[in-house]
C-alpha cells in the first residue's frame, strides 16, 4: 500500500466511514456515516501543515481526491462476512461492535507515525 493511501485510509477508519470488521479484520464503508467528516478532516488537516500529511504538498484537493476513491473502491460491507451471517448472528449483530470501536476511535488522536491498519483490497 502506498504511503498516500495508508493516510487516506486513516483518515476514513478515525471518522468513522470506513469501519473494520470485528471478525475478519476487513476495511469496509459504513453508509451511515456522513462521508463529509473524513473530507472535512482531510482538508483542515492539509490547511494546518500536520506533518502527517505532508506527502500531500499542502494540496488538499489531491488528499481528498484520493479519500473519495479510496472509499468509493471499499465494499458496503466485510466481503467475508457477506456470504456467512452465522457469525453475525451469533455476535448479536456488528452494532454492539462498532459502537465499542467507535468509542475506543474517538479518544485516539492522529499522529506522525504509521499506525498499522488492516489493508483496503481494492478491485
Amino acid at each position: 500500500m502506498q504511503p498516500k493511501q495508508a493516510i487516506a485510509i486513516d483518515i476514513a477508519l478515525q471518522t468513522h466511514v470506513l469501519q473494520t470488521c470485528p471478525i475478519h479484520n476487513e476495511i469496509f464503508f459504513d453508509d451511515d456515516v456522513d462521508p463529509s467528516s473524513a473530507f472535512a478532516l482531510a482538508v483542515e488537516l492539509v490547511r494546518q501543515h500536520t506533518p502527517y500529511v505532508d506527502q500531500f504538498e499542502h494540496n488538499p484537493h489531491a488528499l481528498t481526491d484520493l479519500r473519495s476513491e479510496t472509499i468509493g473502491a471499499a465494499p458496503s460491507r466485510c466481503p467475508l462476512c457477506a456470504g456467512d451471517s452465522r457469525e453475525h448472528r451469533s455476535l448479536g449483530g456488528l452494532s454492539a461492535s462498532r459502537s465499542a470501536s467507535r468509542s475506543a476511535s474517538r479518544s485516539a488522536s492522529l499522529s506522525t507515525s504509521q499506525p498499522t491498519r488492516p489493508e483496503l483490497r481494492l478491485p
